[in-house]
């Protein structure tokens, strides 16, 4: 059936078949990064029962466990690592075991300035996605946002992050970075000629879509959706009201 001008006319998207993509897809990116919660813990705990407190070189045990993480095509993420809590370690007030790929394919630490003493200073544990695991104790996930400080200062980037707590208390994140646009390959699937998907986060700044008219960080507004056809996302995944929407305009 065509419309009078030609075009066949626009059809609802089977927005539970895309949450339910987009949930799974979350759900593995946690899974791997309680993996390395876990390694992580298991190192720290044995320096602490050693009787001294954790340096820098040792989270360079950590590092099999990123990589693997990064290797496993499951595991879709553009970054991953570990962020300590401030002066945990003895030799570092701040720190961050971060990798990913370099431009040719090979895996690379990923270095930020955590020197306080700097002007280009990235004080992460200001950021949300070290906050509030280490405030709340649970999962979180931040963005989309441009992370001057981080791995990208030209795209939207998602990070999503779990707590760390050894015997001695809370240790820092495992945390692992998303490009936004990952995120398009979800909506880009089946029928074009349907209504434009837009997927948003809990405060309805524009993740990823299907059309123009909504770009990554644009923000829409309440009264812009209260006719739209929309679907909760990963609520259970991370429980501090942060949980993400899909939205189609009704044809």
């Amino acid at each position: 059936m065509k419309n009078e001008d030609g075009r066949r006319p626009a059809q609802l998207p089977d927005l539970d078949r895309l949450t339910a993509e987009i949930t799974d897809y979350l759900r593995v990116t946690l899974d791997s990064l309680t993996r390395v919660r876990a390694d992580m813990r298991e190192l720290l705990d044995r320096v602490e029962r050693d009787g001294r407190r954790p340096a820098r070189s040792d989270l360079g045990g950590i590092r099999e466990s990123l990589q693997a993480c990064l290797r496993n095509p499951e595991c879709a993420v553009d970054r991953i690592g570990v962020a300590t809590a401030v002066d945990y370690l003895m030799d570092s007030p701040y720190w961050m075991e971060w990798w990913g790929y370099d431009d040719h394919g090979d895996l690379e630490f990923i270095g930020h300035s955590v020197n306080p003493g700097q002007v280009s200073f990235y004080d992460y544990s200001s950021r949300g996605w070290f906050s509030i695991p280490q405030t709340c104790g649970t999962p979180a996930i931040i963005g989309p946002y441009v992370d001057f400080g981080g791995i990208d200062s030209y795209s939207y980037t998602v990070t999503i992050s779990v707590p760390v707590i050894t015997e001695g208390g809370f240790a820092g994140v495992a945390g692992a970075d998303v490009l936004a646009h990952r995120f398009e390959r979800f909506l880009f699937t089946g029928d074009r000629d349907r209504s434009p998907v837009v997927l948003v986060n809990a405060d309805l700044r524009v993740i990823a879509s299907t059309t123009s008219g909504y770009l990554p960080g644009d923000l829409l507004q309440p009264d812009d959706v209260t006719s739209w056809s929309t679907s909760e996302l990963a609520a259970d995944l991370f429980p501090n009201g942060r949980s993400w929407q899909l939205v189609s305009p009704l044809p």
